[in-house]
């Protein structure tokens, strides 16, 4: 992984890995291939799709809002950008045909992706990473997803990631409607 910027995320209680990778794509619109190391590609790729469709249609409302004529060209081309980007979750044979493949890291390794961003949802062995980031130009991207598991303990249940779980203030809220 030499001379590649590598950068580590993790995702906060309001946002998805779907919606923060849709919108580093979206940052980075670099036009050029990315992958997207998941345990699930189908999954992912769904997700990530819907909100970069989102994420499309509020680059429309702007371009529609705007009366600056530059800015309208700028956020034109970005949105011909969007609608042509292609994604695919099939397992990559030769090359990435698609602009983002969603594929697990054992696929990956046997293609030998050249691309630009990588993104890495999933745990993965470090020697299989340097595998899938050596064909990366120098200057490429790899965005590691730091996985927290957070368990929080409440009337007996254990509750993961902190779903189901109530803040304060909504606590509460339901204690004065009662």
């Amino acid at each position: 992984m030499y001379a590649l910027y590598i950068e580590h995320r993790s995702i906060s209680g309001k946002d998805t890995l779907s919606w923060d990778l849709a919108h580093h794509m979206y940052l980075r619109s670099e036009h050029d291939k990315v992958i997207v190391v998941t345990d699930k590609p189908v999954e992912s790729l769904s997700a990530t799709r819907k909100q970069w469709f989102k994420l499309m249609r509020k680059v429309m409302r702007q371009r529609s809002e705007t009366l600056n004529p530059v800015r309208a060209n700028e956020l034109t081309n970005q949105i011909t950008y969007m609608q042509n980007l292609r994604f695919s979750a099939k397992r990559p044979v030769d090359d990435l045909i698609a602009d983002v493949t969603f594929a697990t890291a054992d696929d990956f390794i046997g293609v030998a992706p050249v691309c630009n961003t990588a993104y890495v949802t999933a745990e993965i062995e470090r020697a299989k990473l340097y595998i899938l980031t050596s064909w990366m130009p120098e200057n490429g991207v790899v965005v590691m997803y730091v996985q927290h598991q957070v368990l929080v303990k409440g009337n007996g249940k254990e509750i993961n990631n902190g779903a189901n779980a109530r803040t304060a203030d909504q606590k509460s809220h339901q204690a004065a409607l009662r």
